[in-house]
């Protein structure tokens, strides 16, 4: 017994014509992805790494000026107390 001679033939034409329809969709669409420029993703990617590169340099100075603010005061403190230390060995000994 063959499909052919099948009584369910003909309900697998209907499938078979969607599929081939499908099929056929779905080639013409990976043709036409692989026919685009790439330049303008090229230059979207570009940018987006222009754009994080600008934020982490932002981020590494802002990081810089709070890293140097403690290193100046802790600086002053420390004169401070050296100037302390120095008063009182030579004035008040």
């Amino acid at each position: 017994m063959s499909i052919f001679s099948s009584k369910y033939f003909p309900a697998f034409l209907p499938v078979l014509f969607s599929l081939l329809k499908n099929f056929r969709r779905d080639w013409t669409h990976s043709s036409n992805i692989r026919k685009t420029d790439k330049t303008a993703e090229r230059i979207s990617t570009v940018e987006h790494m222009l754009v994080r590169l600008e934020k982490r340099i932002q981020l590494n100075r802002v990081t810089y000026e709070k890293i140097a603010r403690r290193v100046y005061i802790w600086l002053i403190i420390n004169s401070a107390l050296l100037l302390a230390i120095l008063i009182k060995l030579f004035f008040f000994s």
